[in-house]
């Protein structure tokens, strides 16, 4: 179960200090796969990844390059303590993603695909929407709206062999639930940067190491996600192990 500490700057209180302490007390700092744990190193997201979603926000297309940013570490949270950290004002949307898990390296300047990728993932990228929209108005970097304690919310890691799916895994679907209503829907094939695009691209500035993981962006459909709302994860069809349905992460915000 999750749950969001929303605090506001300047006011100090205790039990805004002990919310802190236990947020930082449920960093994510490792991943697991087949049984291993590999350390976290980097966090990559990519942006506008869906041409509805661009479409949805009135974005631009990328047409020669992927759009990438960055998490830290302590944004990252697991399905189980506290979530998102910002101020009471902000509003904070639900981006839904499939996350990819790095199990080999990747040297920098070099090709790979999906051979390097060990497992896969869902998660959301919460995003301070109102934050966002006032550093781009100041072509500023987007940070702060995307990088806070509890901003990245990961399910657990699937390996990519336990998929009925082979790669590219185009037609494996996913889809996010909250408060019991459908928020967004899609398959790994509507990417408009496939997966091994990405990871040449990234590879191509700087080397990608075993358990760095990339948020690959999100379909249409972000909207508002508040304290208090339930929301469930799921892989709509393809996983092997499942043979009563989908398989589903469920949280609280």
């Amino acid at each position: 179960m999750l749950a969001a500490v929303l605090s506001r700057p300047g006011r100090a209180s205790w039990r805004k200090m002990a919310a802190t302490a236990r947020l930082q007390n449920r960093l994510m700092t490792t991943t697991t796969v087949k049984g291993s744990s590999l350390p976290v190193q980097n966090i990559f997201c990519i942006g506008r990844n869906f041409v509805e979603h661009a479409h949805e926000l009135g974005n631009e297309l990328p047409k020669e390059e992927p759009v990438v940013f960055l998490k830290s570490l302590s944004s990252l949270r697991g399905l189980e303590g506290y979530t998102a950290f910002a101020d009471q004002e902000d509003e904070v949307h639900h981006e839904l993603e499939v996350v990819v898990q790095m199990g080999t390296k990747v040297p920098f300047g070099k090709e790979a695909g999906w051979e390097a990728v060990s497992g896969l993932a869902l998660g959301l990228d919460l995003t301070r929407r109102n934050k966002q929209a006032a550093l781009k108005k100041k072509g500023l970097p987007w940070t702060l709206a995307k990088n806070f304690a509890g901003a990245g919310i990961l399910g657990d890691f699937i390996d990519i062999t336990k998929f009925d799916f082979e790669p590219p895994f185009d037609n494996l679907s996913f889809s996010l639930t909250v408060n019991g209503v459908i928020k967004q829907q899609a398959s790994v094939g509507q990417m408009i940067f496939p997966v091994p695009h990405l990871i040449t691209f990234l590879a191509s500035y700087q080397s990608l190491e075993p358990g760095d993981i990339i948020f690959t962006g999100t379909p249409k459909g972000v909207g508002p996600i508040k304290l208090g709302d339930q929301f469930s994860m799921t892989w709509t069809n393809g996983i092997k192990a499942q043979n009563d349905g989908p398989l589903v992460f469920n949280g609280v915000i």
